[in-house]
C-alpha cells in the first residue's frame, strides 16, 4: 500500500499539471493587479490555499506548492530512486525541496516594516507594512508615554479590550482594513464622541495597495457618562481622540503594528545626491550608529549596500525632506533568506552530476558500438 501510494504521489504528471497551474495563476494574478493592486493579487492568488474565480473554488498558490512539495518528497521516499545512476536527479530534487522549505519559512515567519529616523535621533521601533494595532497611550507621565497595544487579531467585532485604567473597557464594533473617511454634514448625536461626531468611515470594497488607511469603531464603557460612547479611530489621524480619566490623558490611536528591536540605530547624517540640473534624487544614503549592548558601530546604509544585523536587514528605502531630514529604512527579517542561494547551488550541482553521468553513459555506449 505504501509503495503504491508513493508511486502515485511521485508521478511526473502531477508535477507537470501543478507547474502548469502555477503559470495560470501567475497570469491571472498579474492581470488582476490592475484592479486589486499588487498586495491584493498576492493574497488572493499566490498566498491563498483556495482562490475563488467567480463562484468556482480553485487551488491557490500555497496549495499548489504543497502538491509540488509532496510530489518531490514522494519521489525521494521511494527506495527504487536511490541508486547511483540517479544521483544527479536525487541531488536536484533535494535542492528543489530546500527551495520550497525556504519559501514556507519566508511566508509564515518573516516580516517586513519601515523605520523612520530623524537626524540626531535614535530609534528601535519598526512599523509593520501591513498589520495594524489599536494603541491606548497614557501621555500623563512627564518623561515617557505608557503604551498598551492590541494587535490586529483583536480587531474583530465583539472583542473586548482593557484600557490602562481599572474598570474601563473598549468593545470593537467595526474594523475596516481599508476605509475612506468623510466629513459629516451635521454633528452626529450620542453615543458618538470625539472624531466620530464630525466624521464617518466607509469600507473600501475594491482597495488598492496602501491607497487607503484602516478605520475602527470602538465603544468605551466604564469611564463615566461624559466619556462613554462610540469613538472613530482612523489610521494616522492628525489629531487622534484623547480622553481624560482620573487625571490620566489616554490617546486613542489606530496605527501600523510596532515592533521593538533588540538594538537601535542613531542617524548621524543623511546624504542625497541629485541628477544635474534637477531636484530628482539619483542616490541617497544614511550614516548611522548601530547601538547594541553598550557598543557602537558606525555604518553607512545606501541604496545598494544594506545593513545586516542579528537576522534583520535594513535597506535604504526613502526619505522625508525637512528640518531635520528623516531617513526611511525598509526592515526585513527573513528566516528563509539563505535558502534560495543554497538550493540553487544544490540544484546546479545535481544537474552537473546528471549531465556528467549522461555523458559518461553516452561515451560508453559509443565505445561499445565501435568495438568489432
Amino acid at each position: 500500500m505504501l509503495k503504491r501510494a508513493l508511486a502515485f504521489l511521485s508521478r511526473a504528471e502531477i508535477f507537470t499539471f501543478a507547474c502548469a497551474w502555477l503559470i495560470v495563476l501567475l497570469i491571472i494574478g498579474t492581470l488582476a493587479q490592475r484592479s486589486i493592486g499588487l498586495y491584493g493579487a498576492q493574497e488572493k492568488y499566490f498566498s491563498s490555499w483556495i482562490t475563488m474565480v467567480g463562484v468556482l473554488p480553485l487551488p491557490g498558490g500555497r496549495l499548489t506548492m504543497l502538491v509540488v512539495f509532496v510530489n518531490l518528497l514522494a519521489y525521494l521516499a521511494q527506495p527504487s530512486a536511490w541508486n547511483l545512476r540517479r544521483a544527479g536527479l536525487l541531488v536536484a530534487h533535494a535542492g528543489a525541496l530546500l527551495l520550497l522549505i525556504g519559501g514556507m519559512l519566508t511566508a509564515y515567519f518573516s516580516n517586513e516594516g519601515n523605520m523612520m529616523i530623524a537626524e540626531g535621533e535614535a530609534s528601535r521601533i519598526v512599523a509593520d507594512d501591513r498589520a495594524k494595532e489599536v494603541a491606548f497611550i497614557d501621555t500623563s507621565p512627564a518623561d515617557h508615554d505608557s503604551v498598551l497595544a492590541y494587535s490586529q487579531q483583536w480587531l474583530e467585532p465583539g472583542r473586548q479590550m482593557k484600557l490602562p485604567i481599572e474598570g474601563v473597557t473598549a468593545e470593537v464594533l467595526h474594523f475596516y482594513p481599508q476605509a475612506q473617511a468623510f466629513r459629516r454634514d451635521n454633528p452626529a448625536p450620542d453615543p458618538w464622541r470625539g472624531l466620530g461626531r464630525i466624521a464617518r468611515a466607509e469600507p473600501v470594497l475594491h482597495p488598492g495597495d496602501d491607497e487607503f488607511g484602516s478605520a475602527a469603531v470602538l465603544r468605551i464603557a466604564g469611564a463615566g457618562q461624559e466619556i462613554d460612547g462610540q469613538y472613530l479611530l482612523v489610521e494616522n489621524a492628525r489629531q487622534p481622540d484623547v480622553i481624560t480619566i482620573g487625571g490620566k490623558a489616554i490617546r486613542l490611536e489606530l496605527r501600523r503594528e510596532q515592533r521593538i528591536l533588540p538594538f537601535s540605530l542613531e542617524l548621524i547624517d543623511f546624504e542625497k545626491k541629485v541628477h544635474p540640473g534637477t531636484r530628482m534624487a539619483s542616490a541617497y544614503s544614511s550614516t548611522v550608529n548601530l547601538l547594541d549592548s553598550g557598543t557602537s558601530r558606525r555604518v553607512v546604509i545606501s541604496m545598494n549596500e544594506p545593513l545586516r544585523h542579528k537576522g534583520y536587514t535594513f535597506y535604504q528605502s526613502s526619505y522625508i525632506e525637512g528640518t531635520p531630514e528623516i531617513t526611511v529604512l525598509a526592515v526585513v527579517k527573513n528566516y528563509g533568506r539563505l535558502f534560495p542561494y543554497i538550493s540553487s547551488l544544490v540544484m546546479c550541482f545535481g544537474l552537473l552530476i546528471h549531465l556528467a553521468q549522461m555523458l559518461a553513459r553516452s561515451r560508453a555506449a559509443a565505445r561499445k558500438e565501435a568495438m568489432p
